[in-house]
């Protein structure tokens, strides 16, 4: 009856931290998929109050049209970093721009101030082919 107990215990174990361990890189392949084209945003799950998609454009191209639920900062503004801080550091940012480059300039600059998970999708508004709000 030991050996049984012994044995029930070790495999629920190994299925409890097996499945731990395998968590995060498949969280970070998905992370990865989702960000391989803004094409794939509407996979987020934007209700989930710890992810959050964030425009780095201008207010003007924000307005021009945008991705619904996303959060407008301008990269290029000189209070980005200021309001950057206003953040919640533990949260998912998925970042997007027009073509990608500011998305990946803020991506960097929001992980050099601490953010802890902060994603930048390859590409942009350009070869979006989604609906946009204004």
């Amino acid at each position: 009856m030991g050996n049984k107990l012994f044995i029930l215990l070790g495999v629920s174990a190994l299925l409890t931290f097996g499945s731990c361990a395998t968590e995060t890189p498949i969280k970070a392949v998905e992370k990865a998929s989702i960000s391989s084209s803004l094409n794939h945003v509407h996979q987020l799950n934007l209700k989930n109050k710890s992810v959050v998609l964030l425009d780095v454009r201008t207010p003007e191209e924000f307005a021009e049209g945008h991705i619904d639920g996303a959060v407008n900062i301008d990269v290029k503004a000189d209070d980005f970093e200021s309001k950057l801080e206003a953040l919640d550091k533990n949260k998912t940012y998925f970042i997007y721009c027009r073509s990608g480059v500011r998305a990946l300039n803020a991506t960097e600059k929001m992980r050099s101030a601490g953010f802890k998970d902060a994603v930048n999708f390859k590409d942009g508004m350009m070869t979006y082919k989604g609906e946009t709000t204004k």
